[in-house]
């Protein structure tokens, strides 16, 4: 295959969940310069904690093309700034973050195999590998542990998938971050990137390489691949 038709996704359907969120637009411009038609599933006409409004969005699609590519992005989080709590807002978090990506599988996984595979691509966390640092924010604010929970729980959803439905070319392929750039408080980036050896947040080149990788790779199955500039080397 030609270098230039690696990450070639022309004619492939894929679904976006929380496609307004902080990474979502990344995903949609990268997904659709790569020559895909994206449709986005997110609020407020569609809830992902919701399996009938999951089902409902299913039908708005072209009952011939089931989408072979899905990426679990929707979530929710208390971020820095807040007046968050650990133990807050935890069903809420895991009800979006983890069963609304259980929810998008289940229903879009019977067009997938019919399609003869594909792959879900779930957003996962550095905080779904490492407890969240106190020392890193300011004030009172504590990282909620149900966000934690979730992002962890997405790299188990991506190995059973592919357990379970490897033999029919499905793939699960978990892609997490560490602190992307972009926003970023400036006292937490100087806090937090004294424990990064490469010293730099994670960059939109990062972000958009990593998903096109697990779109492209037809043996990425079943496994996390983590970007954080080397934070959990340490």
């Amino acid at each position: 295959m030609k270098q230039s038709e690696l990450f070639n996704l022309a004619g492939r359907i894929v679904i976006v969940t929380g496609g307004s969120g902080r990474l979502g637009p990344i995903w949609i411009e990268t997904l659709e310069e790569a020559g895909a038609r994206v449709f986005v599933l997110d609020l407020p006409a569609y809830d992902v904690s919701k399996l009938d409004q999951v089902y409902e969005f299913q039908q708005m699609l072209p009952p011939d093309s089931p989408p072979t590519i899905v990426v679990n992005s929707a979530a929710i989080d208390n971020p820095p700034g807040t007046d968050a709590k650990f133990f807050g807002n935890v069903e809420r978090i895991l009800d979006v973050n983890l069963v609304g990506a259980v929810n998008v599988t289940k229903v879009f996984m019977p067009g997938m195999i019919k399609a003869g595979g594909g792959v879900f691509v779930n957003i996962g966390s550095i905080q779904g590998n490492v407890g969240a640092d106190w020392r890193n924010y300011e004030g009172s604010f504590e990282k909620p542990v149900g966000y934690s929970l979730s992002k962890a729980a997405l790299v188990q959803l991506s190995r059973s998938v592919t357990v379970q439905y490897g033999r029919y070319n499905v793939r699960g392929v978990t892609i997490a971050f560490g602190p992307y750039d972009a926003g970023l408080p400036e006292a937490f980036k100087e806090k937090f990137l004294k424990n990064v050896p490469l010293g730099r947040p994670v960059s939109k080149q990062s972000i958009q390489t990593a998903l096109l990788f697990a779109c492209a790779c037809p043996e990425l199955a079943g496994v996390q691949v983590l970007i954080d500039g080397g934070y959990v080397a340490l």
